[in-house]
C-alpha cells in the first residue's frame, strides 16, 4: 500500500469513532457464498479463518469475528491498530496488503478487503490472495460503499457540491475507484468465473454532527488539511454543517429544535464482490 493515509494518531482516534459499521446482510451473503447456502439460518458453522485487509481500527474485523473462529486484522498503521477493538478470537498485525508473508501458503479461508482495495498495488495484493487462500474453498470477499445520500433532497445537493467543489482536486484517482465501485479495475479480480455481485442497500441514523465527522475521516479531506491547513478545513467543515442543518430546518416545523444534533436518515450502497479460489 503506497499511499500512507489514516495514520496520524488524532485522526486515527477520530476514524474510530465516527466510520460507520457494516449491514448483517453483508455477513450472511458471505457466509451463504462460502458454505454454498441460500439461508442463513441452514448454516450452524463458522468459517475457521478469516484474513481482514487493510481493516483499519476493526470494524469489519470485529464484526466477523462473531462469524469466524478466528479473525486476524491486518494493517499498515500501528496508530490504526491501536485503537482497534479486541475479542478472544481476534489477533491484530500491522503490515501492508501487499505483504502477507507471514501466513502459510493455503492456510486462509476468507480474505476480505472493506472499503479499501482502491490503496492497494492490486496486482501484488492479488497474487499474495491466491498464494495464500485455500485451494478450492477459499473466499475472496471485496465490497465498497460508493458514495452516501440523505434523507433531503436539498441536502444531498449540498453533499454534492461539496463533494464536488469544495474538495474538486483533493480526489485521487484512486478515491475515484471506491467512488465508482471499482467498476473500472472489475477485470482485474481474480476468479472470474466464481465472481458473484450484490448489490445492498444500508441505512444508518446519525446525527449532522456525526455524518460531518464521518466526512472528515475521508481521504479527500486529509488532503485539504495537507493544502489548506486544518483550520480551513474546519472552517470548510462547519460551513458544510450549517448548510445542513439550515437545509432541514427549512423541513420541519420546529426550526428552534433543529440543530447539529439533528438526527437524519444517511444511505450507502454497497457493492459486494465475492470469488471463490478456482481448483487448481
Amino acid at each position: 500500500m503506497n499511499y500512507p493515509l489514516f495514520v496520524e494518531s488524532n485522526h486515527t482516534a477520530i476514524y474510530k469513532a465516527c466510520r460507520p459499521g457494516y449491514p448483517k446482510e453483508l455477513y450472511n451473503r458471505i457466509l451463504q457464498f462460502y458454505f454454498n447456502r441460500t439461508d442463513t439460518d441452514e448454516i450452524n458453522q463458522k468459517i475457521p479463518l478469516a484474513v481482514d485487509i487493510a481493516c483499519g481500527s476493526g470494524q469489519a474485523t470485529v464484526d466477523l469475528s462473531s462469524y469466524c473462529h478466528h479473525v486476524i486484522g491486518i494493517d499498515g498503521s500501528e496508530n490504526q491498530l491501536k485503537q482497534a477493538s479486541f475479542k478472544d478470537n481476534i489477533e491484530y498485525h500491522c503490515s501492508n496488503a501487499e505483504n502477507l508473508t507471514f501466513l502459510p501458503s493455503n492456510s486462509v479461508d476468507l480474505v476480505t478487503v472493506a472499503t479499501a482495495l482502491h490503496w492497494f498495488d492490486i496486482e501484488t495484493f492479488f497474487q499474495q490472495v491466491d498464494r495464500i487462500l485455500e485451494p478450492n474453498s477459499g473466499v475472496l470477499s471485496i465490497w465498497g460503499t460508493g458514495m452516501p445520500s440523505l434523507n433531503n433532497l436539498k441536502a444531498n445537493e449540498i453533499l454534492n457540491n461539496f463533494c464536488q467543489n469544495d474538495l474538486n482536486n483533493c480526489w485521487s484517482d484512486r478515491a475515484y475507484l471506491v467512488v465508482n465501485q471499482y467498476e473500472s479495475i472489475l477485470d482485474k479480480f481474480p476468479y472470474q468465473q466464481t465472481r458473484t455481485k450484490h448489490i445492498i442497500k444500508y441505512q444508518r441514523e446519525m446525527s449532522v454532527l456525526e455524518f460531518v465527522n464521518f466526512i472528515e475521516t475521508w481521504s479527500p479531506c486529509q488532503k485539504y488539511r495537507e493544502i489548506y491547513g486544518g483550520d480551513k478545513l474546519k472552517e470548510l467543515l462547519k460551513m458544510f454543517m450549517n448548510n445542513l442543518v439550515q437545509c432541514y430546518n427549512e423541513s420541519t416545523d420546529d426550526i428552534d429544535k433543529t440543530t447539529d444534533n439533528q438526527m437524519i436518515i444517511v444511505e450507502w450502497i454497497i457493492h459486494l464482490h465475492l470469488m471463490k479460489k478456482n481448483n487448481r
